[in-house]
């Protein structure tokens, strides 16, 4: 079809043969010459100094910034040594009473004032006291902890807090009796308690202030050596930043500090580094971790290489975005640290003057380009008309200023069959983008046009805007994250993952609709790129598979129900069969024991304490025997019917049964017998409603044990109704277990279905069920049965 349309488009527009020139041989045959004479000047007029010597200056000058920016760190450092080391002088010589808490307090206090690097202050010995003067968040403030002396392995111990101004004055004091810290637990207690001589502690996140630093600790020795208490001073690393920046303000270039293990301890930019520190045991931000691509790259890999055995510093070179950079790492010469100075930046900062007379001789090679640029310029022009004619035309008729029956010509044979197929292209493109507008418009699925990049809505369809409750126009101002619970933020990031690794994306999650109901969707995501491969937009078909996952919630909730009911009716199979196997012996037990009492009876003056013996094991043996009756009364199968029955048997029966199971956790019993109209109902299920409530009442004596635990069953009569109450005097109900409701639970072990099966039964029984608060501590719950005593007219 295509090649008949051009058959019929050509000879409408036929120009003379000696036109149709080829518009690359033109522009070739032209310019060519005259460009091949400026780059041939360019390249002959560059390079009037060598590669090597340049990046030689460069190593050079890194050098003499690196001696500055070693001088820096040591000068931040020193003020801490100095303070600690006089302090401890003046400790061991007695000037100092490191006994006395407020006496260290205003010391440290001075110390602090006159350095300000300095983040705190302490000292620490082996009883467990601890003295520590810190700067508080709040400018001009200071704040003193004192913990006096405490058993080590103490998990909680008093605490007293003082805060005070710049001018010592007292503003606010307090005090605890749980505070956790402990201070010869701490790697810097540690480490001077075993090598008994000043130390620096491998960067960490301070305990107090939760921000990264380094700490200087030295021993107090007595005349035999012996540490008397343990010295501390913290830095807080960040402050090294602020002489960085001052020392290397270029913005392409930086010195950073780091630790042997590639840690950043300072750089220019605090911000790149710094992070909050919540976790229990956070860690300081990589160098390949940072937000700054030139420093992972300078010295991302050289970190990993041992330098204990490299002398001097480590030089590299490389390119970013362009740009020729250079890099040195270089250790600190510092007793007891391993800080490594980094330092990069672009070529330009130190030979951008020797470039300059390098860029000269382009400036030669660019006029002779622009001379000969004049001169093929006007040619150019002559040649390039029609093109730009046709350039024109091709922006018209994508933008539907003409048609594409009109179609586009040109004097030259590339651009005239160009035009012919782009005329094609326009037609099937406005055919394909009419037949998908409709079919996205009129989808029964929810669809939308969404921004891989941010995630906003580009375009949305009606059933999408039906599904969320939005209008087009709203949802087209908002991003996926809006619609997003509030703990659904990863889902947003994961999307925006997926789709740039063209991979599809596939979810059902819980998403929120206009009115703030919940509603659970099934997303499918692909990315469409454009011609250049560039992310254009993903294409998503969204849809509502509420009514679903509803349906399978209630089916898992139907299958724990019915396992649970399997398994009770299983256990009472199996304990009807025990109570009938171990009747038997029990009978047994009885006969012999009668038998043995007449043959003592015959042999005579028989001995009354194997007497007494003989009628206890009688009488254990009807108990158990009578336990074993009640256990078959409760347990034995029915059909569901429900007949008359009375209740006060059936309570005593349940009593008797949960008897030995609260004596063993020391909990009474007590039903208070009244005379009690027969019931109506099915004996069976009445019964494990007892003994679910008993037992829930032992479980929770059993669990929060009070000094008498007791269980009272109480019962009372109405017109047409028997009310049961069991009440406990045990914790009471939790505010946060919603009663009666499957799967709610306080027990760690439970399953929450007791309660919520005891309202099903008694319910199907006739009665209801409810709890009722208790004036003091416990929980009472109480439930109805219909008298069977009535008329059936009266029970109406």
């Amino acid at each position: 079809m295509d090649h008949a349309g051009h058959q019929e488009l050509r000879p409408d527009h036929a120009e003379p043969a000696r036109r149709r020139r080829s518009l690359r041989a033109t522009l070739a045959l032209c310019l060519g010459g005259l460009q091949f004479l400026a780059i041939l000047s360019v390249i002959l007029s560059t390079f009037v100094s060598s590669e090597n010597a340049l990046l030689r200056q460069s190593r050079n000058s890194l050098n003499e910034v690196s001696v500055n920016v070693i001088g820096q760190v040591k000068s931040f450092l020193n003020p801490a040594r100095q303070a600690l080391d006089a302090t401890r002088r003046l400790a061991e010589n007695d000037v100092l009473d490191i006994s006395d808490a407020t006496v260290l307090e205003s010391h440290f206090f001075q110390q602090l004032q006159v350095a300000p690097q300095l983040a705190g202050m302490y000292l620490a010995d082996e009883t467990g006291r601890f003295v520590y003067v810190m700067r508080a968040e709040e400018a001009g403030r200071y704040r003193t902890k004192y913990v006096p002396p405490f058993l080590d392995g103490t998990t909680e111990h008093p605490a007293d807090f003082k805060w005070r101004n710049d001018q010592f004055t007292l503003l606010e004091t307090a005090a605890t009796d749980t505070d956790t810290y402990e201070a010869r637990s701490r790697p810097w207690y540690r480490m001077v308690s075993e090598t008994k001589a000043p130390i620096w502690t491998e960067p960490y996140i301070f305990f107090t202030t939760r921000q990264p630093g380094i700490t200087y600790s030295v021993p107090i020795l007595d005349e035999d050596g012996n540490i008397r208490a343990i010295l501390g001073v913290d830095i807080q690393i960040d402050a090294l930043s602020g002489f960085l920046l001052d020392i290397w303000s270029e913005r392409r270039g930086a010195a950073l500090v780091l630790n042997e293990d590639g840690a950043v301890l300072a750089h220019p930019t605090l911000v790149l580094i710094r992070q909050e520190a919540h976790m229990e045991a956070p860690e300081l931000t990589r160098v390949d971790q940072i937000a700054d691509p030139i420093a992972q790259m300078a010295f991302g890999d050289v970190v990993q290489t041992d330098l204990s055995d490299t002398e001097g510093p480590v030089h590299t070179d490389f390119q970013l975005n362009g740009q020729d950079y250079v890099a040195m790492l270089i250790e600190v010469s510092e007793p007891g640290l391993r800080w490594l100075i980094g330092l990069y930046a672009a070529e330009d900062n130190f030979i951008g003057e020797i470039k300059k007379n390098r860029t000269q001789g382009v400036w030669i090679a660019l006029a002779i380009a622009i001379l000969t640029g004049a001169i093929g310029l006007a040619m150019a022009d002559r040649i390039y008309a029609p093109v730009r004619t046709f350039a024109s035309q091709s922006q018209q008729l994508f933008s539907g200023e003409i048609t594409p029956e009109e179609v586009l010509h040109s004097p030259y044979r590339e651009l005239e069959d160009t035009g012919v197929a782009l005329t094609q292209e326009v037609k099937q493109r406005q055919r394909f983008e009419t037949a998908y507008g409709r079919t996205f418009d009129l989808a029964s699925r929810g669809m939308a046009q969404i921004s891989p990049e941010t995630g906003r809505f580009l375009r949305t369809n009606e059933q999408l805007c039906d599904i969320m409750g939005y209008q087009p126009e709203e949802l087209e101002k908002m991003t996926l994250a809006d619609i997003l619970p509030e703990d659904g933020h990863q889902i947003a990031v994961k999307f925006r993952e997926t789709l740039l690794q063209d991979s599809e994306f596939i979810i059902e999650s819980q998403f929120i609709r206009k009115d703030g109901s919940p509603i659970w969707l099934r997303v499918n995501a692909i990315l469409i790129r454009d011609e250049s491969g560039i992310p254009d937009h993903a294409v998503a078909i969204i849809d509502d598979v509420s009514d679903r996952k509803q349906a399978e919630d209630e089916a898992g909730r139907l299958s724990r129900d019915l396992s649970h009911v399997a398994r009770v009716n299983l256990m009472g199979e199996m304990a009807s069969g025990l109570a009938h196997e171990l009747n038997q012996p029990l009978s047994a037990i009885s006969y012999n024991v009668d038998a043995a009492k007449i043959t003592l009876d015959e042999i005579g003056d028989p001995d009354p304490e194997l007497t007494e013996i003989l009628s206890d094991i009688d009488r254990q043996s009807r108990r158990a025997g009578d336990i074993i009756r009640a256990l078959r009364e409760v347990v034995r199968k029915d059909r569901g019917r429900q007949t008359p029955f009375e209740l006060s048997g059936l309570i005593r029966q349940t009593v008797s049964l949960m008897e030995a199971e609260a004596k063993l956790h020391e909990i009474k019993l007590h039903f208070e017998e009244s005379g009690l109209p027969p019931v109506i109902g099915n004996r069976t299920q009445i019964a494990q409603v007892l003994v679910n409530l008993l037992r829930n009442a032992i479980d929770a004596l059993a669990r929060d044990p009070v000094a008498k635990g007791q269980i009272n069953i109480m019962t009372r009569t109405t017109d047409e109704m028997v009310e049961v109450h069991v009440q406990d005097n045990g914790p009471g109900v939790s505010d946060d277990v919603t009663l009666f409701n499957t799967f709610d639970t306080q027990k760690t072990d439970g399953m929450g279905l007791g309660l919520s099966i005891c309202r099903t039964i008694v319910k199907a029984n006739g009665g209801t069920i409810w709890y009722e608060p208790t004036e003091t501590t416990g929980a009472c719950f109480c439930f109805t049965l219909r008298r069977s005593d009535l008329s059936e007219e009266n029970q109406e």
